[in-house]
């Protein structure tokens, strides 16, 4: 929670850019299913202080995942609709096989249309049916493309989905991803995605540089990263002697002569990546750390929050660190 009014005070450094805010899902609960009574009601007054922190930050997006249901389908239609910002999801529905959610939104700017798409891998839960990802994706992508230029989706995804998706290799310009521990350094081969971990510790913002959007996009820390490491395992095979040829030396040893070819490969393949590179995406991850201090209309947010947990019994769930926060 301390993180809420860190988060709010580097976004304010960027009011002026032309950003979009967005959320990837399993941001209201930290479970499934949340055990009844007083654990019910702390959970509802934590949801409700980071609907109104993001609803005062800024929130231009938001698909839901699986844990965002903890409460049920009826508790978050309902949370929707306090919210400013769009609840959207392309595989979500009701037992009437009604989408709960709009399955996508478009925006423009800079003279582009930016879609974002809203998609969960499937899961169970009372009122709700989830449909096949990937089925639901294409079907969307069929009306989105033609009036859209950038296209974002948002997946609270399982890896094996993740792992289909990009086999597929739909006409997508980036995937954000939830429901994953891991914290991207890049956006990966093929279609760029990134994953932020699973605590909310790290802010991250993506440039793009935008020259040709028929044209694909080229995570650029993916490329150097690639050249790096690949250059690095060569040199750490010269064992000190940078003058030599590593072919010469395994020309009979296929297995490593095998990887040394790999890695040059790596390396060519990467330098022309970044060399015929049109648009461009670049990453920085920003740490919510103490260093930053919390906007304070967001901390007035939180202790609201935590008289409210105080009032029903809740036990203290240190939402901020006031040591740090107030400054």
């Amino acid at each position: 929670m301390g993180g809420l009014a860190r988060k709010s005070t580097v976004l304010s450094e960027y009011v002026n850019e032309n950003i979009y805010i967005v959320d990837a899902g399993n941001l209201f609960f930290s479970k499934e299913l949340v055990d009844k009574g007083i654990s019910t009601d702390a959970a509802d007054v934590n949801a409700n202080i980071i609907l109104d922190s993001f609803n005062k930050m800024g929130c231009d997006v938001f698909s839901p995942g699986s844990k965002d249901f903890a409460l049920g389908k009826n508790f978050l239609v309902d949370f929707s609709k306090k919210s400013k910002f769009p609840f959207i999801s392309s595989n979500i529905y009701d037992n009437n096989d009604k989408l709960l959610f709009e399955p996508y939104v478009i925006d423009e700017k800079f003279g582009y249309k930016v879609a974002f798409i809203g998609l969960s891998s499937i899961f169970e839960g009372d009122g709700l049916v989830v449909k096949d990802p990937l089925i639901s994706l294409n079907k969307i992508l069929e009306e989105v493309i033609p009036k859209s230029d950038i296209r974002v989706l948002l997946f609270s995804s399982n890896d094996l989905d993740m792992k289909n998706l990009k086999s597929n290799n739909p006409d997508l310009t980036m995937v954000i991803r939830s429901r994953n521990k891991q914290r991207a350094s890049d956006g990966g081969a093929g279609i760029p995605t990134y994953t932020l971990g699973d605590k909310g510790k790290i802010l991250y913002k993506l440039d793009l540089e935008v020259n040709d959007v028929k044209k694909e996009f080229t995570d650029i820390a993916w490329c150097e990263r690639t050249v790096k490491d690949s250059k690095n395992r060569l040199d750490k095979m010269k064992k000190g002697d940078m003058m030599a040829d590593l072919k010469k030396i395994f020309k009979d040893n296929p297995a490593t002569l095998n990887r040394i070819i790999r890695y040059e490969n790596r390396i060519l393949d990467a330098n022309k990546k970044l060399e015929s590179a049109i648009n461009k995406i670049f990453i920085n991850k920003i740490e919510l750390n103490k260093k930053i201090n919390g906007d304070v209309d967001i901390l007035k947010i939180v202790d609201k929050g935590k008289v409210k947990l105080k009032e029903i019994g809740a036990p203290d769930l240190h939402l901020h660190d006031h040591k740090h926060s107030h400054h």
